[in-house]
This record gives structure tokens, sequence and C-alpha cells, in this order.
């Protein structure tokens, strides 16, 4: 299985120095431990592109000597998986309709805004961590994404790595706040252990990375990882103790 810390090399390629400069940022900002490259034009990315595989690669439309289009075209025949993000200044709906279902491919129009930008990467780093066959992946959230929704089929039990979410119930429209989570912290585990539906809603606050592990996986992850078995262990302590001094009070 590919490390799933490996997933976090990105390449720009943007003439525009102004607009690389500001998505290597956001790229810094939003991904921890972020590697970024950059290419002034579509021969130069493609030729880094083959000697150092990224990830992501983060284009401008109107690049020269080799196009956006047919750079793109190149990448996603590419045995690796990489995403490709377009930036460009009109929408196109004709150019690599089945890659933009699937989240490998990704047309964002000018201006876009930071928000945007990020839920299309957290996209495509979906995109190329579930191509793993593996017994765990990685999950990326941008804030304010749901995670969990109550009453759904519990499938995944999942270990917060990086940001802060929120469980929480909705009746008749008021939210009822029942608890952070955080990083180290289990979440969805309670569904597994009772084989029931999911019992509340979690909604990311921040941009979060997560480790999803499908249930019929957890076993066997828990015996080879112990770590992980310590951080279900602490949560389900967390949680019988917040339940404790949630009766006191009441």
């Amino acid at each position: 299985m590919a490390d799933l810390e490996s997933k976090r090399i990105f390449l720009i390629a943007s003439a525009k120095p102004e607009e690389a400069e500001k998505i290597e940022s956001t790229l810094n900002r939003h991904i921890q431990n972020a590697t970024v490259f950059t290419a002034t034009d579509g021969s130069e990315a493609l030729f880094k592109a083959e000697n150092v595989i990224p990830n992501v690669v983060i284009v401008d439309s109107e690049i020269s000597k080799i196009s956006a289009l047919d750079l793109t075209q190149k990448l996603i025949q590419k045995k690796e998986r990489i995403a490709v993000i377009i930036m460009s200044p009109l929408p196109d709906t004709d150019h690599f309709v089945d890659e933009v279902v699937t989240g490998q491919v990704h047309i964002l129009t000018r201006p876009t805004d930071e928000a945007t930008f990020v839920e299309h990467l957290t996209r495509a780093l979906n995109w190329i961590v579930n191509g793993d066959n593996a017994n765990y992946r990685m999950k990326f959230l941008a804030a304010h994404q749901i995670l969990i929704r109550e009453g759904e089929k519990a499938e995944s039990v999942y270990l917060v790595k990086r940001g802060q979410l929120k469980a929480y119930k909705t009746d008749n429209g008021v939210e009822t706040l029942l608890g952070h989570i955080n990083p180290g912290e289990f979440v969805g585990e309670m569904a597994y252990i009772n084989g029931e539906p999911r019992s509340a809603n979690v909604m990311s606050l921040t941009n979060c990375e997560l480790i999803e592990i499908p249930n019929n996986c957890l076993d066997v992850v828990l015996f080879s990882k112990p770590a992980w078995s310590k951080a279900l262990v602490k949560t389900l302590s967390l949680r019988l103790k917040n339940s404790n001094e949630d009766k006191v009070q009441n």
C-alpha cells in the first residue's frame, strides 16, 4: 500500500508568478507537509511530472508549449494516479466528462474563491487515496463538510489526524451540540460497536485529515496498529466520562 503520508506532492503549472504564489500559499495553509513544485509552461510541467510524480497538478488553462488540455490528457493516462485542477477563465463542460464525475479532473472558472478551491482540492485528494487497495485510507474534508449523517448505515470508522469536528443532533431545525472531536480521537466508533445506524451528525469545523477504516477491516487494523487501539480506548473512555458528567449535571 502507498504511504498515506506521501499524498502531498503538488505541481503548479502557470506563467503567472502571482497566481502560482497564491496557490502555493493556499496549499501550505490547508495541507500539512505539502511539497510544491512549479512550472511556467506545459512542456516544463510534463518534464517535472515525469521525474517527480505529483499527486495533484494545478494548471493554468492559458499555459504555452503544451496546452492545458493536452497536458491533462497526458497526465491522466499515466499509470500513477494523478488528479488535475484546471484554472480557466471560461466554463468547460465538454472535456474530461467522466474524469470530472469521478473527481480526477476539476475545471474551475476564475475568479475562484479559496473555499471553492479547497473544496475541489479535497475531492482531488480523496480520489487519489481512495484508489489504494488498503485496509485504511486517508480522507480529507474542507471546513463545514458533513462526514456522518444521523440514521445512516455505518460502514467506516474514522481516526482524526488533523482538524476538529463537532457531533450534533437536529430536532425540528434546532441543533444540539453533543461535543467536539479532536486529533487522536475516533469518530463513528459507537455505530460499529453497537451495530446500529449513526446516532448523530458529524461535521468538520476546520480543514480535516482523517484515517478511514472500513468496518470489516477494523479488527485487523487495530491488531496491527497498537497505537490506534490505544486511541480507540482513549476515545471510548472520554465518551464514558462525558456521559457520566452529563448525568451528574442533569
